[in-house]
């Protein structure tokens, strides 16, 4: 017999082995601790807005539609400033010049304006370029020189600061465009108009970080630079041009803040814009798509903390349609609702 010839073997008989049936049980509760991960914080805010909404003493006042966009109008600008966060996140690179970028980019906008009578599109364009610029030495220190991005960002965030002082002489500056103030004040059918640009800005940066080449690209470096710099990325082009997006999306955020507080002075922006956007980047990070620094969950958390608590305040909405030197009686309040700290005296 061939030592290849087989064919007299025959298979051991082996005991009938039972069907594999699919646990349905551990399927449905697979299925909803994923939900639970992904979704959880969205639903606990619903429910918590449904539980005030039903037995606040004041409910009224609470679900009233006038509180409710009062709210969504004044976290639209750190929604964006969250957003200009995240950009450098996802390269595994920290941005603590986001707010200071804002502040620098509102106060010249105001100075422009109102001392030196530039239209209001070119002080924009210019504030714009001065954002970027900032970022474009952040950019080079972190990207080419190997600093690190904590301590490149936050020296400059302290550079920043000098220069406002010195461009503002530490006075504040009311703005004299009334386009401006109007832009922060108006409502489009029922909502602010800065809320209809926070959401513009949040969709096409969805659209980039989701959708596009670059935005896969930010995703892999932040990931494993090694296998990216093997793949062929050019890694430092990457996170240069996210420390460049960051400043655009700062410098927008600081033209929305100033629109919406109708003056700038030393204190609008700086880390008490960075530290918040920064914590609603990781706080977004644990929604949606955990793990993952994105934009919904960002969106999500524009301020943490604060979005119930604005709520739940008796906010006086009819002084917040008028531009802010129109009403100096309110200014403090509305700084305050901006999360800016009044300064003594």
């Amino acid at each position: 017999m061939s030592a290849t010839d087989i064919s007299h073997l025959k298979a051991p008989n082996l005991p009938p082995q039972p069907e594999q049936t699919l646990d349905t049980t551990t399927s449905w509760s697979n299925r909803l601790l994923l939900f639970a991960e992904n979704y959880g914080l969205v639903a606990l805010l619903t429910v918590l807005f449904l539980f005030f909404a039903s037995a606040w003493d004041r409910p009224a006042t609470f679900r009233s539609t006038d509180n409710i966009v009062a709210v969504l109008g004044t976290f639209a600008a750190p929604t964006v400033l969250a957003l200009a966060s995240i950009v450098p996140l996802i390269a595994n690179q920290f941005d603590l010049s986001v707010g200071p970028v804002a502040g620098l980019s509102a106060i010249i906008t105001a100075g422009l304006t109102a001392h030196s009578h530039y239209p209001l599109i070119v002080a924009a364009l210019i504030s714009l370029a001065a954002g970027i610029a900032v970022e474009v030495v952040n950019g080079l220190l972190v990207a080419y020189l190997r600093v690190s991005a904590f301590i490149a960002t936050l020296g400059m965030s302290s550079v920043i600061s000098g220069l406002v002082i010195f461009y503002s002489h530490s006075a504040t500056i009311i703005v004299s465009d009334k386009t401006l103030t109007h832009i922060g004040s108006a409502s489009f059918l029922g909502l602010p108009i800065v809320v209809y640009l926070a959401a513009l800005v949040a969709l096409l940066l969805y659209y980039v970080l989701e959708h596009t080449p670059t935005g896969r690209y930010l995703h892999l470096v932040g990931s494993n630079e090694k296998a990216a710099r093997l793949v062929g990325l050019r890694v430092n082009r990457v996170v240069f041009a996210g420390f460049v997006a960051s400043a655009g999306l700062a410098a927008i955020g600081g033209l929305m803040l100033l629109a919406r507080n109708g003056s700038a002075d030393q204190q609008l922006g700086g880390l008490g814009q960075t530290l918040p956007a920064l914590a609603a980047a990781f706080l977004g990070a644990t929604a949606i798509k955990p793990g993952r620094f994105n934009v919904l969950g960002t969106v999500r958390h524009p301020r943490p903390g604060r979005n119930l608590q604005q709520l739940v305040q008796d906010v006086p909405l009819a002084h917040r349609q008028q531009p802010l030197q129109d009403r100096p009686q309110a200014a403090g309040r509305v700084v305050t609702d901006l999360g800016v700290p009044r300064r003594a005296g």
